[in-house]
């Protein structure tokens, strides 16, 4: 195993259990919300130690959860009404020191010597990391007809699945790099050895937390230029959740390319074509099943290390250049012969940003300075079109600039250059 170990396994393997409970606490009539929360909350963190049939842990976990939640939810009945921003500000630190309090026993009843600061960073990213998984608005629910209303259910309970998913994910990577010497710089690493059970839960987690961090980030910039807030929330607390959900976009497409190439490697099936699939909304669930299903053909990270040195590449190279080229010219002919209401102006520097383009394309095999350009001009020409899709775009392309850089100049991070020269 390389990021977690079996008794992890167990836990994440059986995360469909706590899910099903938790979305089931929502058919409860006229059920307090705290009361879910905190019973949801409770039951996530003290799952791990019922698996593993720590009945004494298990109840601490429960108790100590218990009591740090519901303390949380008196307290936030005797905040100040006076003062909204200073209100929800300490609601927020309310709510941050349960997560902190709950967290840290769950490390401390683990046996991890650095409880403390562990606790503090798991607290954290909870805390930080948007957790709808939904690209397009925080706040997007299906209603109206029954099966909107059957859909919304069904998706409640994905959702909620890929969430606790995401809990535990954090939680045990928190753990093993406080535990474990070197295990931090797994992480950079694009040629790991990924067993199928470790890949799905990674591809999950980072999937569902990177599309999270765009509805939210959307979400807050539209409210940010129309002048409102989010509820409870100061204007520096919302732009600190928007410098937030920007580090964890950066951070997620990193991994996300490193779990996709890992895994890919490890099955014999790296190719530029397999890791763009798994950067395509939807399409990504196929190659996702595909990856999760074929059996591992490399053993070890320096098997990994030379397929991916040696693998092919020049064929998706003209491939993607030919596209580019086709995509920038069907983007001309719209612009020149489909009413846009644009002024003359505003279409001459566009197709001046179209012609640059495509130079650009033509120019990506001479050096990597010429990927930067393909994206930043793909970045102002999507600008031009600004509207409510705009920060889901723009991730779009931050994953497309991975894909070109791995498509035209791939090298292995310094932290596998090093790991293999020591082991030879």
């Amino acid at each position: 195993m390389t990021f977690f170990n079996p008794a992890q396994l167990r836990v994440l393997k059986s995360g469909w259990i706590m899910a099903i409970l938790a979305w089931l606490l929502l058919f409860i009539p006229q059920a307090p919300g705290y009361i879910v929360n905190t019973l949801t909350i409770t039951g996530l963190l003290s799952w791990e130690f019922a698996v593993n049939r720590r009945w004494k842990d298990f109840l601490i976990m429960v108790l100590v959860s218990g009591i740090a939640f519901s303390l949380q939810h008196v307290l936030m009945n005797h905040l100040p009404d006076g003062n909204p921003d200073a209100s929800g500000a300490l609601s927020h630190l309310n709510l941050f020191a349960a997560f902190l309090v709950a967290i840290t026993t769950h490390y401390h009843l683990m046996g991890i010597e650095n409880k403390f600061s562990a606790g503090l960073l798991a607290t954290a990213i909870f805390y930080l990391l948007p957790k709808t998984g939904n690209p397009f608005s925080s706040n997007y629910l299906f209603t109206g007809t029954l099966m909107k209303e059957g859909l919304a259910l069904a998706s409640s309970l994905i959702l909620l699945y890929m969430k606790i998913v995401c809990y535990y994910v954090i939680l045990f990577l928190v753990e093993n790099g406080y535990r474990l010497r070197h295990f931090t710089e797994r992480l950079p690493s694009k040629v790991q050895v990924y067993t199928r059970w470790e890949y799905l839960f990674m591809w999950m987690m980072l999937f569902f937390t990177y599309m999270g961090c765009i509805g939210d980030l959307s979400t807050r910039v539209r409210m940010l230029f129309e002048g409102q807030q989010m509820p409870q929330e100061s204007t520096p607390m919302s732009i600190l959740f928007m410098i937030a959900s920007v580090f964890f976009l950066y951070v997620g497409a990193l991994m996300l390319r490193n779990v996709i190439t890992g895994r890919a490697l490890t099955i014999g099936h790296y190719s530029p074509w397999m890791l763009l699939l798994h950067l395509l909304p939807v399409v990504n669930i196929i190659a996702a099943i595909t990856c999760f299903f074929a059996p591992e053909k490399r053993e070890t990270h320096k098997k990994n290390a030379a397929s991916y040195l040696q693998a092919k590449r020049e064929y998706a190279r003209k491939a993607m250049i030919v596209i580019g080229l086709v995509i920038t010219a069907y983007n001309i002919y719209t612009m020149l012969f489909v009413p846009t209401g644009l002024r003359l102006v505003a279409i001459s520097i566009l197709a001046v940003l179209y012609l640059l383009k495509i130079g650009a394309y033509l120019k990506l095999n001479a050096s990597k300075t010429f990927v930067y350009i393909v994206v930043i001009l793909n970045i102002l020409t999507v600008a031009y079109a600004f509207n409510d899709y705009f920060i889901f775009y723009l991730a779009l392309i931050y994953l497309y600039y991975y894909f070109l850089i791995e498509t035209f100049y791939p090298e292995l991070e310094a932290e596998d250059i090093m790991e293999i020269s020591d082991r030879e």
